[in-house]
């Protein structure tokens, strides 16, 4: 399980802090997964682009509310959320 940097930890800290989309907690860069929005589809990140993140804690144990969450933020239609579980399930089993 990663540990969840408090306030004083990321004040004092040089290593770049995000926040995960779905639990809201700040991880360092590292914990995180990138994802980015392109032609209504839910991508790996390319290097162009915003961006969000989640924590690999949240796409490991909630999918349903992974989708849900993206869904809602994008507007993200039916089916392009299921290539994207697609996406978690392969991260799931590659790492």
């Amino acid at each position: 399980m990663k540990k969840q940097l408090n306030s004083d930890t990321i004040r004092g800290s040089k290593e770049p802090t995000r926040m995960c989309i779905i639990c809201r907690g700040r991880f360092s860069q590292n914990f995180l997964l990138r994802f980015q929005v392109k032609n209504g589809k839910v991508i790996r990140y390319e290097n162009l682009g915003r961006s969000f993140y989640m924590c690999k804690n949240c796409i490991e144990n909630d999918e349903k509310k992974v989708k849900k969450i993206v869904i809602n933020k994008f507007r993200i239609k039916s089916k392009n959320i299921e290539e994207f579980g697609n996406i978690l399930k392969e991260l799931d089993t590659n790492g």
